[in-house]
């Protein structure tokens, strides 16, 4: 009989091999050398271990030393302490760079996204006194990774934190741009763009002031912004800077071709006509999308790079619907799930989710109960609910099923600027802050007729509800039903659920997972039985359109 031995299990980074170690001359066999002569000893197995790149330097190319003298001694030495104890405990603004640099030079995984962590904590946690500085910090840092390290990652998230408040951007964009100009690349104008979305105004107002100045003529940030930003949208709130842009431009004596052809189409934008109504984003996205996936890690890669996704929110409610369908009280969820979604955030921007969608959507009894609590438990632990950084926003009333599915409606919905932007304050215009949707019926003979949009015109806005097109958009709004079930008030997600749907005789209606039947009845006879778990409400049943609303001056 032959002794199996069990292998010894691989050791997986970070672990902590003891950051005492570092420098003890009875295990460091490679130096580090360091500008100015200076050098830290490491044991070559230790860092190895943590990186491909020094893994392949020390075993396959046989180098002794590692040259590293275009970083901080701070950097370096908290880089190597990091590889021995698996932390970051000396991570401070000063070596940021050059840490982050080195962890992706040398392909240290764990530790880019710590560092991608630590830029996170920066942005939430901006002095409550902060000034230009504090922000330009953030901005060059983002600039700088993406410039150097291939990566918009913090590009998106600095962005995505200046332009959701007003204060933000006024102590930034034109400082900025008067102390840099002439002298900005792509990769910083395009920031610059990204963090005035909601007030283009302030780019506008550059350009002007640089016709001004001088010789009237199209310098390189001009033509970028102009190029970049919605300028009717712009002019329809300023009808004045409108009309000075135009003086300006007036001004220029011979344009280039390319400048006459770029002035010619901003006078046409003056003059384009408002779409009065504007479908919402990824409203309708088909259940088979995700649930053709058999493995949670085959959906999550999925959704890592799926252009469908363009937040936090619609994440989580994918995520959801699968695990209704698909998980039971064996479905595990990776251990590592939380550094997975504080990935995906940090990759795409995503500001954080709705506590809403958490608290009244993750409400799951039964066998699945455990994996939805497990999920929960991933996304609080990396931090990612915000309880204040959106608007909650219902219908000014209740509907019957078939009121909202079969009958064209405008339905209102009232909020204030004050909520969704408290830096603005209050809105001094008369009659109610809101919005309203529009719902085109869905008919039994061609149900891909239904849709919702956003009355996006603010001319043919009633008398007594006025839009605040800043803070109401359909970048920024995410849309549910909310209904009350088993005594519970619910959030219902319709993202990836299609459209409201009938069986073959047009008897059941439903929509995604919800049927509406009377007791009783089963729901058969649908084209797209793959649903296997539904919620069945009566046919007398109240739904509330509802709406999360990311607030200006929230992450």
């Amino acid at each position: 009989m032959t002794f199996c031995e069990e292998p010894a299990p691989k050791v997986s980074v970070p672990a902590d091999f003891g950051v005492e170690l570092l420098g003890d001359p009875n295990h460091a066999n490679i130096s580090f050398n360091l500008r100015d002569n200076q050098q830290i000893h490491a044991n070559s197995v230790i860092v190895s271990l943590n990186s491909p790149v020094l893994q392949r330097l020390i075993s396959d190319l046989c180098f002794k030393t590692i040259e590293v003298d275009d970083f901080q001694k701070d950097a370096v030495q908290c880089f190597l302490e990091g590889c021995y104890s698996g932390r970051l405990a000396k991570i401070n603004k000063g070596i940021f760079r050059d840490l982050n640099k080195m962890a992706h030079v040398f392909k240290v995984n764990w530790m880019e996204k710590r560092c991608a962590s630590y830029y996170r904590y920066l942005i939430e946690n901006i002095p409550d006194k902060y000034d230009f500085q504090d922000l330009l910090y953030l901005f060059e840092e983002a600039c700088f990774a993406a410039r150097h390290l291939k990566t918009d990652a913090s590009l998106n998230v600095i962005t995505s934190k200046l332009n959701s408040s007003a204060s933000y951007r006024k102590c930034f964009v034109p400082r900025f741009l008067d102390e840099n100009a002439g002298k900005l690349d792509d990769i910083e104008l395009n920031g610059i763009v990204k963090a005035s979305q909601r007030q283009p105004e302030l780019l506008v107002s550059f350009v002007i002031s640089q016709l001004k100045v001088g010789k009237p003529e199209l310098s390189k940030e001009a033509k970028f912004f102009l190029q970049n930003i919605n300028i009717s949208r712009c002019f329809r709130k300023n009808p004045d800077l409108q009309t000075s842009l135009i003086e300006q431009l007036d001004r220029i004596e011979s344009p280039s071709t390319a400048d006459y052809k770029l002035v010619l189409s901003l006078y046409k934008s003056c003059n384009t006509v408002v779409e009065k109504y504007c479908s919402l984003h990824n409203t309708f996205n088909s259940f088979n999308t995700i649930n053709k996936f058999t493995e949670f890690s085959d959906l999550l890669e999925f959704l890592k790079s799926s252009p469908d996704v363009k937040s936090f929110n619609m994440f989580f409610e994918a995520v959801f619907c699968w695990l209704f369908n698909n998980a039971n009280s064996s479905t595990k969820l990776p251990t590592d799930l939380s550094d997975l979604i504080l990935e995906m955030m940090t990759k795409n921007g995503w500001r954080n989710i709705a506590s809403h969608l958490v608290n009244y959507m993750l409400i799951v009894d039964g066998e699945r109960f455990s994996v939805f609590q497990s999920f929960e438990n991933a996304i609080r632990k990396c931090k990612a609910v915000s309880s204040d950084g959106y608007e909650y926003i219902t219908s000014s009333r209740e509907y019957e099923w078939e009121d909202l599915l079969f009958k064209e409606n405008d339905v209102e919905f009232v909020t204030s600027q004050n909520n969704l932007s408290p830096i603005e304050g209050p809105c001094p215009d008369n009659g109610d802050c809101g919005f309203i949707i529009h719902i085109t019926p869905s008919k039994e003979e061609d149900t891909n007729v239904f849709n919702i949009q956003l009355l996006q015109d603010p001319a043919a806005y009633p008398s007594h509800l006025h839009l605040h097109e800043d803070e109401i958009s359909i970048e920024n709004m995410h849309f549910a039903l909310e209904m009350t079930f088993s005594g519970k008030k619910r959030l219902f997600p319709v993202s990836w659920y299609g459209k409201p749907n009938c069986n073959v005789n047009g008897s059941i209606w439903k929509w995604g997972a919800i049927y509406f039947i009377d007791k009783g009845e089963t729901p058969l006879g649908f084209s797209d039985e793959n649903i296997d778990w539904r919620w069945g409400l009566g046919r007398q049943a109240k739904i509330t359109p509802a709406f999360l609303i990311q607030r200006g001056s929230s992450t």
